[in-house]
């Protein structure tokens, strides 16, 4: 029986977030509202309970993959699956993620990870309730190449752990680390909407995925976080179907039936030909949703020397 990491590390969680909050208060950074922190928690809650029975089913599949598939047997106590399981499967989550921001059903998802205007270590927590469903297959080579399912489960628990951090503002650049790991630097332009920032640094770990297939972007301006359409809710059970049912009306709506299909395998972007398209949100007007007045920004030279700096960000 696999150890849950994740519901054991839930009070350093919350720990961590008022420790921010405290870091955040003291650099006069508004990281926090209560409503949309509320969303956050809700949809990690809710992540948690339907993820009881989903990671059954999925290291179930894992399991069955392993046991009657491998390729490859490792002695007891051997280190290798251990390493396969850290570079493999922080390469697939690369993947995954990438799938999961260029296929519409897969956005649909995922989405729910990106509709919070804020970028705080709750957001961390805004978990999509089905992206296991979507990651299994892309991890499922693991099982083949003879990574048995603990090793699976313990290396794939503390990837998400170290993802935790580097949602905040509340840390700078790092120097040279930058170079190989991602950071909250490096992750706040993942959650950016701004047109320079879409669709770029999937990376869990290792950054070098990003940088190898031409997907990485330095932070060199400040993110307007949130997806580009805004998610107009507090609800954290409908943002888990928000976008799913944004795709379900273009479907209905397209006069080719081949479109019908292709609506949920297309960019998330696409719209058929003959169906209305949206008006696209400005996303230089700044928060889409629920946003009062905000802390002003620094000017552009100001973020990026503290950017640089190896100290946190200090706003004016």
């Amino acid at each position: 029986m696999t150890v849950n990491y994740i519901a054991l590390a839930i009070p350093a969680f919350f720990l961590l977030i008022f420790v921010e909050m405290a870091v955040a208060r003291q650099m006069r950074i508004q990281a926090y509202r209560l409503n949309d922190a509320i969303t956050d928690l809700g949809c990690g809650i809710g992540q948690q309970v339907v993820g009881i029975f989903g990671k059954a089913a999925i290291l179930g599949v894992y399991t069955a993959v392993f046991v009657n598939a491998s390729l490859i047997g490792f002695a007891e106590g051997s280190w290798w699956p251990w390493v396969i399981a850290f570079f493999g499967l922080d390469a697939m989550y690369y993947w995954w993620h990438r799938a999961s921001h260029e296929i519409a059903f897969m956005w649909a998802i995922h989405a729910v990870h990106h509709q919070s205007e804020d970028y705080n270590l709750a957001v961390a927590l805004r978990q999509a309730w089905f992206s296991g469903l979507s990651s299994l297959p892309f991890y499922l080579p693991l099982a083949f190449l003879g990574v048995p399912p603990h090793v699976f489960a313990t290396v794939g628990a503390f990837s998400t752990l170290y993802q935790f951090w580097i949602h905040t503002e509340t840390v700078g650049k790092l120097g040279p680390i930058e170079w190989v790991l991602n950071t909250a630097s490096h992750h706040r332009v993942h959650h950016g909407r701004n047109p320079r920032y879409l669709d770029r640094n999937y990376a869990a770990t290792l950054i070098v995925w990003d940088r190898l297939f031409r997907s990485f972007q330095v932070e060199d301006e400040r993110p307007l976080y949130g997806v580009i359409k805004p998610y107009a809710s507090w609800n954290p059970v409908w943002a888990n179907f928000d976008v799913w049912a944004e795709l379900w009306k273009k479907a209905r709506s397209a006069p080719r039936w081949t479109d019908k299909l292709r609506v949920w395998f297309a960019s998330p972007g696409w719209t058929p030909p003959g169906v209305e398209t949206p008006p696209p949100h400005d996303v230089e007007s700044g928060p889409g949703f629920g946003t009062g007045p905000r802390r002003r920004w620094p000017s552009g030279s100001t973020y990026l020397r503290s950017s640089r700096s190896l100290r946190w960000r200090s706003w004016r």
